[in-house]
């Protein structure tokens, strides 16, 4: 709290931050060569590897057919709560009117009035 011009204003005093010395500038500067190590993967996989198959995605149509079913703006309870555990409740998204439409604005929230 200081007073400039009749008015008491928040100041902060600050010193300049010096990294590294004088002569290496204010930036810092890499590290020593010592440290440096670069491993490189091997030229050709180990002797007796394979490559492993990939299985088949498993498709849960019950599932599908349940989520497909759910009305929009609609709340469905999968899961009621427990004593311990939270419930789990899905909320169906309505769809957009108008998808090549212009998108809403989010409106910019004014900053309150400070009180000093």
């Amino acid at each position: 709290m200081t007073e400039f011009q009749g008015e008491v204003i928040k100041c902060y005093f600050t010193q300049p931050i010096v990294l590294g010395s004088s002569r290496d500038g204010p930036h810092l500067q890499p590290p020593k060569r010592e440290k440096q190590f670069l491993i490189s993967p091997p030229a050709s996989p180990p002797v007796g590897w394979e490559p492993v198959e990939e299985a088949e995605p498993v498709i849960n149509y019950d599932l599908i057919a349940a989520v497909a079913s759910l009305a929009p703006g609609e709340s469905h309870e999968l899961h009621p709560p427990m004593e311990d555990k939270p419930g789990i409740i899905v909320h169906i998204c309505e769809e957009a009117d108008n998808p090549d439409g212009p998108k809403p604005q989010i409106i910019q929230t004014r900053r309150p009035q400070s009180s000093t």
